[in-house]
This record gives C-alpha cells, structure tokens and sequence, in this order.
C-alpha cells in the first residue's frame, strides 16, 4: 500500500509600483515597389530612432521586434503596391516622458507610426515574485494542514512542488494610430500592479 499523501494548490499575490513603460510601436511605409516600401520604412524607423534617443532612450532599451513586407491589393483585387513594416519594443524607465516621446515621433513621421500597445510594467519582478510565491506556500500550508487534521492525521514532508503559474506583470493601457496634433501628450498615472503565483504542493501524510 502506498503511503498517503495530499496535494493542494496555493496563489499569492503582491502589490508593486510600476517603473517602466514597454512600447510596441509599428513603423510602416507604403509604395508601388518592394524597395522603396523598405527604404521608406528604413528611414522613418532611423528618424524614430533618433527621437527615442534624443529623449534618453538607452540602446539597449530598444529592439527590432520583426520587419515584414506584405502586397497590397485593390477592393477589386488588383495588385497596387506594396507595405513595409517594422516593430520596435521600447523600453521607457521615465514614465513622465512617455507621452512626450509619442508625440515627437508622431510629429516626426506621421502616420508612419502606429503605436500597438503601451504596458506599464516593472524592471526587476525578483522581489515581487518571492513575495507572491511566499503567500503562494503559505496558503497551500494552511490547506494542508487542515485536511490533515480532518484525515486524523499530521504533515509530513513535503513530496513534490510545482509551480502552476506566477503571472508576469504587463499592464496594457491603449492601442491607438499616432496623432500629428500638437497638445496630444499622454499622460500616464503609475498605481499599483500585481504580481500573481500560484503552487501545487504534495505533502506526506503521516
């Protein structure tokens, strides 16, 4: 006969305070032929570039996300040229600046842009994590012990962990295309945010 166990599931939870934005911008550049759909992507994504850099932007805060040329066709269905695009995911450790970047870029390059998500998020969840892990084991514990208690029994050793699901934190606030308008500055409120664990725990009943 096997030895008896129990297995239950905790989650835990932990408030943190949001320090970066992350970006996911969309540079676009319509034409009749492929290269110059992508010589004109080229250049609006180096004018974005240099708006990001201008406002403190770090290099290792922005990266090419994916570059796609896709044929564009009439309602009719004939072929009228052609779309390059490319992603950025941006990096913004200054939340009060994020409104500004958009509207320069914006202002830079039009409807070039397309801004496809702006997430407030943390830089470092290692904290927030073990904090929510914690509470995490500390739920799982309690229901063990008192299924043990009911079983007649106590906790033993702990047989098996695993971990179901610790939720990284993303909040997303808007999709919206870029504005020319002057005026238009976002601005952003941090609050607080959430970071989830949840644990499936097998505890030795002896």
């Amino acid at each position: 006969m096997g030895k008896r166990s129990v297995t239950v599931t905790g989650s835990g939870s932990a408030s943190v305070s949001p320090d970066v934005v992350r970006l996911d911008l969309r540079v676009g550049q319509e034409a009749t032929d492929v290269a110059s759909a992508l010589s004109g992507a080229a250049a609006h994504v180096t004018v974005v570039g240099t708006v990001l850099r201008e406002h403190g932007v770090a290099e290792r805060d922005i990266r090419t996300i994916d570059t796609n040329v896709h044929q564009r066709f009439h309602n009719a269905g004939s072929p009228v040229g052609f779309t390059a695009e490319q992603r950025l995911g941006v990096t913004v450790r200054d939340l009060d600046l994020v409104g500004r970047i958009l509207e320069s870029a914006a202002s830079a390059v039009g409807n070039a842009l397309l801004v496809d998500g702006v997430r407030l998020d943390v830089a470092d969840r290692s904290d927030g994590l073990r904090r929510a892990r914690d509470g995490a084991f500390a739920e799982a514990r309690a229901k063990a012990e008192q299924y043990a208690e009911l079983s007649g029994c106590r906790l033993g050793d702990v047989l098996e962990v695993v971990e179901s699901g610790a939720v990284p934190v993303a909040m997303p606030l808007m999709a919206m295309a870029a504005t020319r308008e002057r005026g238009a500055a976002m601005p952003l409120e941090g609050g607080d945010l959430e970071l989830h664990a949840a644990v499936t725990i097998r505890w030795l009943l002896a």
